[in-house]
């Protein structure tokens, strides 16, 4: 930058907003979840703590801000879009963990109300707009589905240990 003179920074492109999605419903998530998750967990599964809980969530949280990120910066295709889409589907098929869950064990899942309310949504209108605007093949949806599903079978499988 010379005297006098500022340097032109690009304007965002505030049509790629949903692709934040993913991040925003996994703070929101992980708000519900934390007061009781970990003592849910530890009733149903196997030894969990809040502290161990919080520990993992922030650094996941701040993966899928960035990716999330990365994807609006992008716009439409390529391996952000898909990561972001990956963790939007997580983020449906951990709210089928939790419903199941709740119905099957008969305990509320602490986490089963953004699920319904937040998670279940956002992913149907995450879909519907990526498909709408075209931001990514139907390739790269598939492979973020595929993705997002070893994601969730990942986290659900972490229960266990």
């Amino acid at each position: 930058m010379t005297a006098g003179h500022a340097v032109a920074r690009p304007v965002p492109d505030l049509s790629a907003l949903p692709f934040l999605a993913p991040f925003a419903v996994y703070i929101l998530h992980t708000l519900e979840e934390l007061p009781g998750f970990a003592d849910w967990a530890t009733r149903h599964f196997g030894p969990e703590t809040t502290s161990t809980f919080a520990a993992y969530h922030v650094p996941l949280i701040l993966l899928v801000g960035y990716c999330s990120w990365r994807a609006m910066r992008a716009g439409r295709g390529g391996v952000w879009v898909v990561l972001a889409t990956a963790f939007q589907w997580q983020f449906a098929v951990n709210a089928l963990f939790h419903l199941t869950t709740w119905v099957a064990l008969g305990d509320y899942s602490p986490g089963a109300v953004t699920a319904v309310t937040v998670s279940i949504p956002a992913t149907v209108l995450y879909f519907a707009w990526i498909r709408r605007e075209d931001r990514a093949t139907r390739r790269e949806l598939a492979l973020g589905v595929g993705v997002g599903t070893l994601i969730a079978a990942a986290a659900i499988g972490f229960l266990f240990l």
